[in-house]
């Protein structure tokens, strides 16, 4: 979010509007270096609804777009919950990354403001990162003792064993792509110092070594991995993080964490003991919140998996003569689990290989008992690996141990029937000279209940249970969002700061008949021409050239399927200029470093798929020209079917309406996240093209409720074009 884009410079705030906007105006004056700045129009009315909302412990679902400066009107209302009440705010957003804008730009921006404001307060911020996002003390020194040879636990000496060591690559290979060995030393003597005083971090966000996916894994560990450091005499940067959370007025945190409380009822935010009771939920990019709880939520199983489980316990337990018996006994009862399943498996022939479970259906009724036993005799049998000297077995042991522990819980949840959840059973993928397992699979659907019981209410401790009012709010509000959510309230919709910006841009959807028509189809029954997404993706390869050379590159396309985006991908950096350098999402880089570059190179063009329509941002003219070749919808899969049935039974809809509200409503959102892509700013201006000609009123258009749909994510924009030559000489004549 660029902050300029938040404020305009105008006299000063009438004294009569009182001190509710006092913060936030602030805020905004900070932010923009402007001394007589306030608030957008819509900025200001949502602030100031929401807090109206609030202090009633009413729910508030807002539809803010961007450039709406929702981090300020956030941060300011939780800032002024603790200044006013002495209330605490716990506030979510959806990527780490967005918490790092607010760690790094907002939050000391809102300290400024609070210090101009009211120069007595002080409010305590506190960001809290999932397991993984820390360094753990145990994976720290278990990568060290690997790195010297040693099983020395002293955190000191392994640090300055690793002052100037430079490991030999071929030691590596074990722990993955950990990059420059002397980097990753350096990286993990970094993960090792800051367990030595209390005042660092010690997060990923603050990790100051170049270091990737596979180097920080080494270095971090997952939440049932996770560390608390006590036995090496140091307090772990998760607890110190937990500790620091307990004791703040505000706490940031990311969607995954609440996803994992609603999905796995485990009290880690709100409700728990740990962090203190909080007054006020807020929940930024909330459209992303059920479909996070449903991920979280989903679980599998297959003899296949179980073998995995035993297998990495037996390794873990050092492939012990006592265990081979037990390892026998894993043998039978996967061979058991699969034949099970395979009485409610999909017939092969059927396209999408899976089978949806009625509730009256009870796979693997008869081995939860069987599965208990078995677990809990390989537990025992790694117990004993727990104090070993050398901390690698040791967390072996423990992750392998943990997964055992979650096998009994997953027969259960594949065997029983319960509202609001899909199980389906699905043939898994053969890998080479392995056999191809049956899969039982569970997973959340209905997940509004979910969050109302497992999130929203919490437990006081006279037993009594409390409703948090929640404040939702998105640049993109779904249809039947409430419900999702579990919130009581509707949506509303405020004005976007860019109007003018949309109204400067242009939309493009090609219009073709005849003879061009067949480039694009295929015949179909009663000789009627069907679209054929094939046909249609090879013809988009040189719809999307001529587009990207008449923009001079500064693009972003986004394809459907990646086999279509590598073909793009390959064709621009064949056909274009040498100076147009084209960036994708499977360049051997982490997402992050890619649009980084894309960012930096103003002439460039970025390829991917679904994952860039959400958080790439770049303003002006790096991204003047957004390509999506075809509506992103979801193909026919038991999670989405679950969730149509769940409407039918529900709300007592058709199928077709049922569909639409899921499969048809879920693309729509993505589209219009895609298009947004191209306007970050008031002064950005350029197109979207998106070349699905299903779009437009012909004989392939969607149907019409679907296409209006569809449309309504380009309503804003200006300018429209059906041909291409139109388009690119739109494009050309802008001449930027």
């Amino acid at each position: 979010m660029a902050h300029t884009a938040i404020a305009t410079d105008a006299p000063p705030v009438p004294q009569d509007e009182g001190e509710d906007l006092d913060l936030l105006i602030e805020a905004v004056r900070s932010a923009t270096g402007l001394p007589h700045a306030r608030p957008r129009e819509g900025q200001q009315a949502l602030y100031l609804d929401a807090i109206s909302a609030l202090e009633h412990d009413r729910d508030v679902i807002a539809l803010a777009p961007t450039g709406s400066g929702k981090s300020f009107i956030t941060l300011s209302i939780a800032f002024r919950a603790a200044v006013r009440s002495g209330h605490r705010t716990l506030l979510s957003t959806h990527s780490l990354s967005l918490m790092g804008q607010m760690e790094d730009k907002d939050v000391p921006t809102m300290h400024v403001a609070l210090a101009e404001t009211h120069p007595e307060a002080t409010v305590r911020v506190a960001f809290l990162r999932g397991a993984n996002n820390y360094a753990d003390p145990a994976k720290a020194i278990a990568t060290a003792q690997v790195l010297l040879a040693t099983d020395d636990h002293d955190l000191v000496r392994l640090a300055s064993g690793l002052d100037t060591l430079i490991p030999n690559r071929a030691d590596l290979v074990e722990l993955g792509d950990v990059g420059d060995p002397g980097e990753f030393a350096q990286l993990v003597r970094w993960a090792l110092r800051v367990h030595l005083t209390d005042r660092e971090p010690g997060d990923r966000h603050t990790c100051p070594m170049p270091h990737t996916e596979d180097g920080w894994r080494a270095v971090s560990a997952s939440s049932s991995e996770a560390d608390d450091g006590s036995r090496f005499g140091v307090t772990s940067r998760l607890e110190l993080a937990k500790d620091r959370a307990s004791r703040a007025d505000i706490v940031i945190t990311n969607h995954s964490m609440l996803a994992v409380q609603a999905a796995k009822r485990l009290r880690i935010v709100t409700g728990g003991k740990r962090l203190g009771s909080f007054d006020l939920v807020i929940v930024d990019e909330a459209h992303e919140l059920p479909a996070a709880v449903r991920s979280q939520g989903e679980a599998k199983l297959s003899g296949g998996i179980l073998l995995t489980a035993a297998a990495r316990a037996y390794r873990a337990a050092g492939s012990p003569s006592t265990l081979r018996s037990w390892m026998d006994e894993a043998e039978v009862i996967a061979g058991e689990i699969d034949d099970q399943l395979r009485r409610f498996a999909p017939h092969r022939h059927q396209p999408d290989e899976i089978r949806r479970l009625r509730p009256d259906d009870a796979p693997l009724a008869d081995q939860d008992i069987r599965v208990k036993v078995w677990a809990e005799r390989g537990m025992a049998a790694l117990e004993s690996m727990t104090h070993s000297r050398d901390v690698t077995k040791q967390i072996r042991a423990a992750s392998a141990s943990d997964r055992l522990a979650q096998m009994p819980a997953l027969v259960k949840e594949i065997g029983r029937h319960r509202s609001g959840w899909a199980r389906w059973v699905e043939h898994s993928e053969p890998n080479e000279n392995r056999r191809a397992w049956l899969v039982g699979c569970v997973k959340p659907v209905s997940v509004g209940w979910i969050l109302q019981d497992n999130l929203w209410t919490v437990l006081e401790e006279d037993g009594e249970s409390r409703r948090l009012p929640v404040f939702a709010l998105s640049a993109t509000i779904p249809a039947g969002f409430a419900q999702q959510a579990g919130l009581n309230a509707q949506a509303t919709a405020y004005p976007t700061p860019f109007a003018r910006a949309y109204e400067r841009s242009a939309l493009f959807i090609p219009h073709l008949t005849g003879r061009d028509l067949s480039q694009v189809t295929r015949e179909g029954r009663y000789g009627k021409p069907q679209f054929d997404v094939g046909r249609h993706a090879e013809w988009c390869t040189d719809q999307i050239v001529d587009l990207v050379r008449g923009n001079a590159g500064r693009a972003l396309v986004l394809s459907a399927t990646s086999a279509s985006g590598r073909r793009y991908a390959d064709a621009l950096r064949a056909r274009l200029p040498r100076d147009i350098r084209v960036h994708t999402q499977w360049d051997a880089k982490t997402t992050g470093t890619v649009t980084a570059e894309w960012r930096a190179d103003v002439g460039s063009v970025l390829v991917g798929t679904k994952s860039l329509m959400t958080g790439v941002d770049a303003p002006g003219e790096t991204c003047s020209l957004v390509i999506i070749d075809r509506v992103p919808r979801s193909p026919k899969n038991p999670s989405d079917e679950a969730r149509v049935d769940d409407l039918v039974e529900r709300l007592q809809l058709d199928r077709f309406s049922s569909s639409h509200l899921i499969y048809a409503a879920d693309a729509a959102l993505l589209l219009a996240q895609a298009a947004g892509r191209l306007i970050r700013s008031e002064s950005d201006t350029g197109m979207v093209a998106c070349l699905d000609l299903r779009l437009l009123k012909t004989q392939l258009a969607y149907p019409e409720i679907t296409r209006s749909l569809y449309m309504g994510a380009f309503s804003a924009l200006g300018n429209r074009f059906t041909s291409t030559d139109s388009a690119v000489e739109w494009l050309v004549s802008r001449g930027v």
